[in-house]
């Protein structure tokens, strides 16, 4: 009993060419595309590994290849809906591309510099930032390290750093312009984390699309990210003795969560009494209970961009570097009440 609990070791290259009889360069070339083995040999090979239960180190591969088609990804707020979604329309693409991803998890306000470079301690052959805040003496060091580095939803200034940005400011304009459009006079905002670029450009942006008809925040609360949140500060508005007649929503969690207090605490009608919009587009936003409208930040354009520059960057390491800007747009559907187009 104690010997059959006793955890197996892994079974090696070694191992599988005892069995087969041949030599451990024989398993090497069977298991290496394109290179020249037998038939027999190779037949032979694979068939001990199959016995044996063998599979190939891929790290230990890396030491001789120098190669581990391993990415570095950095993420935060893995609890919320947007971020999980795009981790796994990244990794899909990752995977489809031969390479698989490490995740670093941080604090979407922390300084990435220690975990990352701890992860650059891996055999990583590059890095994807998609939270937190990114030093440039930690982009310097990645590019001493040869490591190319592509952020996601924000961008900083230096030398061998590429960026994809959701145009989070247009998109806001855009949320404005189409409440002011439909006669909406008291629009309110509900924001996020007051550190954080996406909420900082979608913050400005509602502002600047109501001042371009004259018109100022009528209300303000700020959340963070969370369906909590935007059910929280949505009572604090919606229970006000003049309450906002739209609101508009730094993301999709909290707009949904808005949407909650106001038709199920409230008891308001949505859009009758009051119009929600939000922002990302997240697959929740399209169901039945919610039929959310929103600004849609493309994952799937924003993940192309991401794999695209990185492979650039990892075949032409000094170019210089570039910032792609995606452009929301906005999914009408029945939380607000809009003008026809």
């Amino acid at each position: 009993m104690l010997e059959r609990r006793r955890a197996r070791r892994r079974v090696t290259s070694e191992d599988v060419a005892s069995q087969a009889g041949v030599s451990r360069s024989a398993v090497s070339r069977t298991f290496t595309p394109g290179a020249s083995v037998s038939q027999e040999t190779r037949d032979r090979v694979l068939r001990a590994a199959k016995e044996l239960g063998y599979r190939r180190n891929a790290l230990a591969r890396s030491l001789t290849t120098n190669s581990t088609d391993l990415i570095a990804v950095v993420m935060g707020y893995l609890s919320s809906q947007y971020e999980p979604y795009f981790f796994g329309r990244l990794t899909a693409r990752l995977q489809r591309m031969h390479k698989r991803a490490l995740l670093v998890h941080v604090d979407d306000s922390d300084e990435v510099g220690v975990p990352l470079l701890e992860a650059l301690s891996y055999p990583v052959e590059g890095a994807i930032v998609a939270a937190g805040s990114i030093s440039p003496e930690t982009a310097e060091e990645c590019m001493r390290l040869g490591i190319p580095l592509v952020l996601s939803g924000r961008a900083i200034e230096a030398d061998g750093v590429d960026a994809v940005c959701c145009d989070n400011f247009r998109g806001a304009q855009l949320a404005a312009e189409a409440l002011v459009n439909a006669k909406h006079k008291r629009i309110a905002y509900i924001g996020g984390k007051a550190t954080i670029q996406a909420e900082v450009e979608r913050s400005a942006g509602v502002r600047d699309g109501l001042a371009a008809h004259g018109l100022s925040l009528f209300a303000e609360e700020r959340g963070d990210f969370s369906f909590e949140s935007g059910y929280r500060t949505a009572l604090t508005l919606l229970r006000a003795d003049q309450p906002p007649d739209a609101i508009f929503c730094c993301n999709d969690a909290m707009a949904m969560g808005a949407m909650d207090a106001a038709r199920h605490t409230v008891g308001l009608a949505v859009p009758d009494d009051v119009s929600i919009i939000g922002f990302d587009d997240i697959p929740m936003a399209a169901w039945p209970g919610f039929n959310l409208t929103t600004l849609r930040n493309p994952v799937d354009e924003a993940v192309d961009n991401i794999l695209d520059l990185l492979q650039r960057r990892i075949e032409r390491p000094n170019l210089p570097p570039v910032i792609r800007r995606i452009r929301p747009v906005m999914v009408r559907r029945g939380s607000a009440k809009l003008a026809q187009l």
